[in-house]
């Protein structure tokens, strides 16, 4: 009878078992991890008065888009599996979803970032790093596929920022590209990177059948100029792969991947590199829910002085008036940008008056921030 008992128990403890779904905001960006099947999902806030999120890549089943890794021959699906353990780690503004087997251990950690063009966060930074516990080599190989659905309804399904992408093509390290676009509209769009100076990218990135992916044993086998469709069902269903190809792994040893997601911006990722300085933030372990208002803030700016015209770099301070126009009401998205000018001034001032460097990357972002208010709002500021 006793033995009864503590089978009933642990059966009890095994169904029972408490799953949690955690949610990072920041900016415009919500992140959402989900320990139960080891899965992330990226919503941007399309809509910020009413603040309306819209999901980035498929979102009505969220097993869609998954983390497969390839070790010593055999592959497995993280979340799906039972060899490996899913846990979320991590703090408030660097969460991880890390998966621990009796050899290797996957840790996929997120950072919020924003590209050149966005006053606030707009996408995220995706680290991932395989360490092998065991106690001899083991080759390893790490694959995420995302289902994207955003450019379905249009053509080409993606872009990079050489080319369109109207077929199934693989990318590998000898190209040029740097990105890649899906995009529904003009207000929203899905861009991942594919190779960033500075950072550890994939080996390939892959477009192709979302199905003929999923029914992949490991990485799809590539046929050029073969379509998005898998008849009879499967018709223009595309989506996007990235791959750490398979390599040795020495014990106590570690290899690294780093994957870039924003909402589109025409300059890519190209002033990345410079990841957004969080300040005055507790760096706690994260709860098991965290639902974060997004943080859309920016300290006073400092008066331009009216006198001058340009400071030693050649930059010319803002202008004194605007041309008047109608008075529009004060929307969310109107915020945001009056948040983001108010930034930039800050900036201005503090190379003018502190004498700060400034570098080249650091002019062309302020450029391009300018380029796109000006082109939004049909404004000149120069």
């Amino acid at each position: 009878m006793k033995k009864i008992y503590i089978f009933i128990f642990n059966i009890l403890l095994l169904v029972t078992r408490v799953y949690s779904v955690a949610e990072f905001s920041d900016g415009r960006i919500k992140l959402v991890l989900d320990d139960r099947h080891g899965r992330f999902s990226l919503f941007y806030m399309s809509d910020v008065e009413k603040k309306t999120y819209e999901p980035m890549f498929y979102d009505k089943n969220r097993r869609t888009s998954y983390l497969t890794v390839f070790v010593d021959g055999r592959t497995y699906v993280l979340g799906d599996h039972p060899y490996f353990k899913t846990t979320i780690r991590g703090t408030e503004i660097r969460p991880a979803l890390v998966f621990e087997s009796r050899d290797v251990s996957i840790t996929e950690e997120f950072s919020f970032i924003r590209t050149s063009s966005s006053g606030v966060s707009n996408g995220v930074r995706i680290d991932y790093k395989i360490e092998n516990w065991s106690s001899n080599p083991e080759n390893v190989g790490l694959g995420l596929f995302i289902d994207t659905y955003l450019g379905e309804k249009s053509t080409p399904h993606f872009r990079t920022d050489l080319r369109p992408i109207e077929n199934e093509t693989q990318i590998d390290r000898s190209s040029n590209d740097q990105w890649w676009v899906s995009r529904r509209n003009e207000r929203m769009g899905l861009m991942g990177s594919i190779f960033v100076t500075g950072l550890e990218s994939p080996d390939f990135v892959y477009f192709g059948n979302w199905k003929r992916m999923s029914e992949s044993r490991w990485k799809p086998e590539y046929v050029q100029g073969r379509s998005f469709t898998l008849l009879p069902l499967n018709k223009n269903d595309s989506a996007v792969a990235y791959f750490m190809d398979v390599g040795r792994i020495e014990r106590w040893q570690k290899r690294q991947m780093t994957v870039l997601l924003a909402a589109e911006d025409i300059y890519g990722f190209e002033y990345n590199k410079n990841m957004p300085v969080y300040q005055n933030v507790e760096q706690r372990e994260a709860p098991t829910v965290i639902i974060a208002e997004p943080l859309v803030q920016a300290a006073p700016a400092p008066v331009l002085n009216q006198n001058l015209q340009q400071n030693q770099n050649g930059i010319a301070p803002l202008p004194r008036s605007i041309p008047q126009r109608p008075v529009l009401p004060v929307s969310g998205r109107i915020q945001i940008d009056i948040e983001t000018l108010r930034q930039l001034i800050a900036k201005i001032d503090e190379y003018i008056y502190f004498k700060t460097p400034i570098t080249e990357e650091e002019l062309r972002g302020m450029e391009a921030t300018l380029q796109r208010l000006r082109l939004q709002y049909g404004l000149s500021l120069y």
